[in-house]
């Protein structure tokens, strides 16, 4: 199972990173072709709102892969401390279940979104395959927060990323 997550994060870094540089080569190249060239370059700007959209989903991924997502931490210490790893192990089973269940919610946004012929404005090109990206994220957090209510060993500790 650690492997299985540990090559599913090297996939997901690959996405995001080629995410972003997307989005940061096509608006450079709008400047670049606006400033110098006093031409525009067709549907640049949408296609980097598409990469964007890309790129902060996989970020979901990443910040549950690496623990590293916004949580309230008021709560922390209302309980034993002998029964944070369970109340950890819980909430992250609570948390993998709501993930499923908007996941299996964006799965039928996108059949609809496909069935309906839905298309992107000035691309014109199908958006099921911008929306896919949707319940992939959804799902792939939930996997992770599943791994890590049966596995907590596998859940990394997020004040190793303060340092």
């Amino acid at each position: 199972m650690a492997a299985f997550l540990r090559n599913l994060l090297r996939v997901e870094s690959f996405v995001a990173a080629v995410a972003y540089g997307l989005v940061a080569a096509l608006l450079l190249g709008e400047i670049i072709a606006r400033e110098v060239f006093a031409e525009t370059i067709w549907g640049s700007q949408k296609m980097a709102v598409f990469a964007a959209i890309y790129a902060g989903f996989m970020g979901l991924t990443l910040a549950t892969a690496g623990n590293s997502h916004l949580r309230p931490q008021f709560a922390d210490n209302w309980w034993p401390k002998r029964l944070h790893v369970k109340v950890a192990r819980f909430g992250d089973l609570l948390s993998g279940v709501i993930f499923w269940a908007l996941a299996g919610s964006a799965v039928s946004y996108v059949i609809d979104s496909y069935n309906f012929g839905d298309r992107a404005a000035v691309l014109y090109n199908p958006l099921w395959w911008i929306q896919v990206i949707i319940p992939y994220a959804l799902f792939s957090s939930g996997l992770r927060h599943m791994a890590f209510a049966l596995r907590p060993a596998l859940k990394p500790d997020p004040t190793l990323l303060e340092a």
